[in-house]
């Protein structure tokens, strides 16, 4: 039943069906609900988005004697740029099929498409936290060694742990990264990274105070000044956004999975159309149909550098 949309253009949008699609999508997603928004909505000023970097001030103040001048600094400024690209899948459907079906085959392939939606857009952005320059690799359960160039020299044969995890938020804290809720900092984990820590960490229920509005998705607890997050699929495959696949991560020791412990500033997103359904332009007679996702924008991390990375890697180099 495959059709050949290639040459069939126009689309149409129902404003209700797309509001309803971002709002069931967006409690399903693990690293997207961590980065920056950046609108760019009706540019109309090309592909290409941009958002201004500050550093910290280049020099420390210091002691001023009566009769001298205030001392001067700067803050060095750079520019960050992405940009925005095309992402979507399409379902084709006969009006015979759903016609005749029992159920209501327009749900069945928006739950599909929901599916995917999710997969795809948090694979891309794991991407983006993939591209940080630090790398935390547990060599022993009591012991791990840091790399600052993107690259783990090591392999890791140890579980993720409570020592492990004090020590990688140790390399945020040395770099001043802002927590990501004003107290805690993020951690986003593979389910075979999270399995050793779920035992140990502080159910959500006993540290949030008003029940469970507060909770992240897909939050399973705190330890050390890390709420944790646990991913079934981003961290867990390498997604290819220009193939359409996704290739599963193995480690050669086997004892743990991927992980990202961090701060504020993480990932610039960039929106031009938010991800929504969209109705192909029934042809054929009203006998050709079909439904899709589709999202207009992109990511890019937006500390790139190790000495301001707001981001840690629990990798291996295997």
């Amino acid at each position: 039943m495959a059709m050949n949309w290639v040459d069939q253009g126009g689309y149409l949008t129902n404003q209700k069906l797309s509001m309803d699609f971002r709002a069931t999508a967006q409690p399903l997603v693990r690293f997207r609900q961590f980065v920056d928004v950046k609108e760019a909505f009706g540019k109309h000023s090309g592909q290409s988005v941009n958002w201004l970097k500050v550093a910290n001030t280049d020099d420390y103040g210091k002691k001023v004697a009566e009769t001298n001048t205030m001392p001067e600094t700067t803050q060095t400024l750079t520019w960050g740029t992405l940009t925005v690209d095309e992402y979507g899948l399409s379902i084709p459907h006969t009006f015979k099929i759903e016609t005749l079906s029992e159920f209501d085959i327009k749900e069945i392939i928006r739950k599909g498409l929901r599916d995917d939606n999710v997969k795809v857009l948090d694979g891309v952005v794991e991407r983006q936290f993939n591209a940080t320059k630090l790398r935390y690799v547990g060599t022993s359960t009591t012991a791990g060694t840091v790399t600052t160039d993107g690259v783990a020299t090591a392999t890791n044969t140890s579980v993720l742990n409570s020592y492990h995890v004090r020590k990688m938020r140790l390399e945020l804290e040395k770099r001043n990264v802002p927590t990501w809720d004003g107290g805690d900092y993020a951690g986003i984990l593979s389910l075979e990274a999270a399995e050793s820590l779920e035992g140990a960490i502080e159910s959500v229920s006993q540290y949030t105070e008003t029940g469970y509005m507060k909770i992240m998705s897909g939050e399973i607890g705190r330890m050390h000044g890390v709420r944790f997050v646990k991913d079934g699929f981003a961290s867990r495959y390498v997604f290819d956004a220009d193939a359409g696949t996704a290739t599963a991560i193995t480690w050669s020791g086997g004892e743990s999975g991927v992980g990202y412990l961090c701060g504020q500033e993480t990932v610039m997103e960039a929106i031009a159309v938010p991800d929504e359904i969209r109705l192909k332009v029934v042809t054929d007679f009203g006998r050709s149909k079909g439904i899709a996702w589709y999202f207009l924008g992109n990511w890019k991390i937006m500390w790139d550098t190790e000495g301001d990375s707001r981001i840690i890697k629990w990798d291996s180099n295997a």
